[in-house]
């Protein structure tokens, strides 16, 4: 039996739905495959509200062998520490 194991990567919100936000994770298959996730968890991780989460970035841990976004069993979602690019002036 293998243990699968969890690893930090950064999300980044692509489409925010009422319901369900897509991210892509950029240590995932290159970031080419988007992933579902309930609005509401990214909303908290973030502390925005739906229409400003596209494009935000998250640190989330991820079990990135994973061959399915099913598979991906994300959690741990936390803002990113680096500069938001797209706030800085």
């Amino acid at each position: 039996m293998s243990l699968k194991r969890h690893v930090q990567t950064r999300a980044t919100v692509i489409r925010a739905g009422d319901t369900t936000t897509f991210v892509s994770l950029e240590d995932w298959y290159g970031g080419q495959i988007l992933a579902p996730v309930d609005t509401q968890i990214i909303e908290a991780a973030a502390g925005k509200p739906r229409h400003q989460l596209p494009h935000t970035q998250l640190s989330v841990m991820a079990q990135l062998t994973a061959h399915s976004a099913e598979e991906l069993d994300l959690q741990s979602w936390e803002p990113c520490q680096d500069v938001d690019r797209s706030q800085a002036a």
